[in-house]
């Protein structure tokens, strides 16, 4: 009967450990960054040959494409939003995503730009919506 209690004590604490300590949601934190750069009158874009542009980020915008030195904008308002993809989630897309393939799930928060055009938010894994 000794064993039997030992044995049954051994596996409640296995059990207790497993679940206890394990999480049943592990989602690693993420850094949304926005750099605002605004164009001098003429201007229409950034240099494209020194722009690298796939969708998620932009990086390399050290100029626009008449070949002036971009400068930052401070006070640019951001509204960043949770939304939710509808259906299967096949035409939600990087960029600019029909209003049919999502619903916003709640305002995160009201960015703003600071003296070196940058503002940031710590958000979770998830789909967001972002509005200037």
């Amino acid at each position: 009967m000794t064993k039997r209690i030992k044995l049954m004590s051994i596996l409640a604490f296995a059990l207790v450990l497993i679940f206890g300590f394990v999480s049943q949601n592990a989602f690693a934190d993420s850094r949304l960054t926005i750099v605002k750069y605004g164009l001098i009158p003429g201007a229409s874009g950034f240099s494209e040959n020194q722009t690298t542009n796939d969708g998620l980020k932009i990086n390399n915008l050290p100029l626009d494409n008449l070949g002036n030195e971009l400068s930052v904008v401070s006070g640019i308002h951001y509204l960043v939003y949770e939304i939710s993809p509808i259906g299967n989630g096949s035409e939600l897309t990087a960029t600019n995503p029909p209003q049919s393939s999502y619903r916003i799930s709640k305002e995160i928060a009201d960015l703003v730009t600071d003296s070196n055009g940058v503002t940031s938010l710590s958000v979770s894994d998830g789909y967001y919506l972002i509005e200037k």
